[in-house]
């Protein structure tokens, strides 16, 4: 038995392989802790690095957004995405200026249009919530991460796992995986959920920022 859930997350990270659908020990696999994109807080996001990639800016929700508005049109104006974001125009230049330089759009007679697409850092995501025993609340939780990650999960402690596991049919309704962990780092699957494209592109896009991030902080 757990006595916080740090303590259970803490030996969930040493011990989530069985959680990924790829070889975690074989792959490129990343770990990042206490993600918030707005989604509330996900303990853990695991994901499989495809490949780094090397930018001169970080985006931040506003830049991908814009990128977004622009990828969607054939010319886009300053005062359409003003328009559309409801946005100041230094703010809105500022974005426009990123992309520029990393070669996402191209600017010509006033208007901006779309030059290449996102190269995306993790081929897959799979966020998690880590509780003691309230599964109800991380399975509420869980759900709302499929914004960012093609799978979510509930991990929960062992000792409290069977009321989740009566209730097993609201996993699977949701497509919200379930898993239990003891002390020894042992973790038994119960629901595994299929992969989907999250829900939002922006918000997977913004997760890969945060992993870029990520890594550039252990290079330095």
């Amino acid at each position: 038995m757990f006595t916080t859930e740090r303590q259970l997350v803490i030996k969930l990270k040493s011990n989530f392989s069985p959680i990924c659908n790829w070889t975690s020990n074989k792959l490129n696999t990343e770990v990042l802790e206490e993600v918030n994109l707005g989604y509330g807080i996900a303990d853990l996001v695991i994901t499989k690095i495809k490949k780094e990639k090397k930018t001169k800016n970080s985006l931040g929700y506003f830049d991908i957004l814009v990128y977004k508005i622009i990828e969607s049109g054939i010319k886009v104006s300053i005062s359409k995405i003003k328009e559309i974001t409801k946005a100041n125009e230094f703010t809105i230049k500022k974005s426009l200026n990123k992309l520029i330089v990393d070669c996402y759009i191209n600017q010509q007679d006033g208007y901006y249009q779309f030059k290449k697409s996102y190269d995306l850092i993790a081929s897959d995501s799979i966020a998690i919530e880590a509780k003691l025993k309230n599964w109800k609340r991380a399975l509420n939780q869980a759900y709302r991460y499929k914004w960012f990650a093609s799978q979510s999960y509930v991990v929960l402690d062992s000792n409290y796992i069977n009321p989740a596991l009566a209730n097993l049919e609201d996993f699977r309704k949701y497509n919200v995986g379930l898993a239990e962990i003891c002390n020894s780092g042992i973790l038994k699957i119960h629901h595994r959920p299929t992969s989907e494209k999250p829900i939002d592109d922006k918000m997977f896009i913004l997760l890969n920022e945060q992993i870029r991030l990520n890594l550039l902080s252990k290079q330095v």
